[in-house]
């Protein structure tokens, strides 16, 4: 679905594909803001829009169609490129499936696997003089939530396509607060579950905590560069007044980014701490049987000597004998443990 906005002289008016096309061919094309938002656009769309109307590079298309084309490659990462006439900008929205979210769990229940799921989608931005593109194959909340501003406010087009831009990725970052909140949650319940949990493959799901998280903060990096580069003057078509918008939105994702640090820093405390903790547990274990074996050594002893059985071994055939081993061994054991607990070794 392709949905055009033109605003011009403080009006704002939806066009067909036919009327911007036949304005694009007319000398006053530069006194209109254009915003064209391809939503799971066909391969003709893209075709008429793109390569047609716009003439945009076919790298840039390419790396636009990607997800319809090889799916199996995933999104593509953020980046900028200059292409003189327009910016092409491609962001990656962030958000967390529904049911997602880790949940008090009640003593019945066996614990869910930790996984910190999210989804990326791709936007693509075609970002000229007087008018926008954006390209995306899934639903865009920002995207959607800027074309309402829009219509509630005609001059937010005026304002010009840079404008316009920045509010759509202010949108984006915005969307991040709550994917931080859910990953607040899982690494608090992981923290739990260190201490707590005795599960053999809790490190595994650690280490996929600790993938995911990089892959998020690589992401955000990525995203925080372009956006550096967009607020600091690179670019042309980004004009003075607009760049304090960018710079707003650059120091929130600046933030986010540092978020993003110290959750990798606590998932590798994690990793160390689960190591600590096991190792501890494995540290009692032997301290047991340690002392189970030191305690049988001497009994094992006395029993190895008094079943020897030779004939004329003293107590052979005192009628006492078998009694007087046995307290002998309660003796030695009782000693022993005793002999522990006064030097602290049985203390956990």
């Amino acid at each position: 679905m392709v949905t055009i906005l033109g605003h011009n002289n403080g009006k704002l008016k939806q066009l067909t594909m036919r009327e911007l096309c036949i304005l694009l061919s007319e000398p006053d094309f530069r006194d209109w803001t254009i915003w064209v938002d391809m939503t799971n656009p066909t391969e003709q769309e893209e075709e008429t829009v793109l390569i047609q109307m716009f003439l945009f590079h076919h790298l840039a298309v390419e790396d636009c169609q990607r997800e319809r084309i090889q799916p199996e490659e995933g999104d593509h990462f953020p980046k900028v490129e200059d292409y003189g006439e327009y910016l092409y900008v491609i962001f990656n929205p962030i958000d967390i499936p529904l049911g997602a979210r880790i949940h008090a769990m009640d003593e019945s229940e066996e614990e869910p696997p930790l996984s910190i799921n999210f989804r990326t989608r791709q936007l693509n931005t075609f970002l000229g003089e007087n008018y926008i593109v954006t390209h995306h194959y899934e639903p865009s909340i920002p995207v959607e939530y800027t074309m309402q501003l829009c219509w509630k406010n005609n001059n937010i087009l005026g304002r010009g396509p840079d404008y316009l831009f920045h509010i759509i990725i202010d949108q984006i970052v915005d969307q991040y607060a709550p994917v931080m909140e859910y990953f607040d949650d899982v690494l608090e319940e992981a923290e739990t579950r260190v201490i707590n949990s005795q599960s053999s493959d809790l490190l595994v799901q650690i280490l996929r905590l600790k993938k995911s998280m990089q892959r998020f903060k690589r992401i955000t990096t990525y995203q925080r560069e372009i956006l550096s580069r967009l607020a600091r003057g690179e670019f042309g078509l980004i004009s003075m007044e607009e760049m304090a918008y960018y710079r707003n939105v650059y120091d929130h994702l600046v933030r986010i980014v540092d978020v993003a640090e110290s959750y990798r820093d606590i998932i590798n405390g994690l990793v160390d701490a689960y190591l600590s903790v096991t190792s501890n547990r494995t540290n009692s274990i032997m301290k047991v049987l340690t002392m189970m074996s030191t305690i049988f050594l001497p009994l094992t002893l006395i029993t190895g000597i008094y079943g020897m059985n030779f004939e004329y071994l003293p107590e052979l055939k005192w009628q006492y004998g078998y009694f007087m081993v046995l307290g002998l061994l309660a003796l030695v054991a009782g000693g022993m443990l005793l002999f522990f607990r006064k030097k602290g070794w049985l203390d956990s």
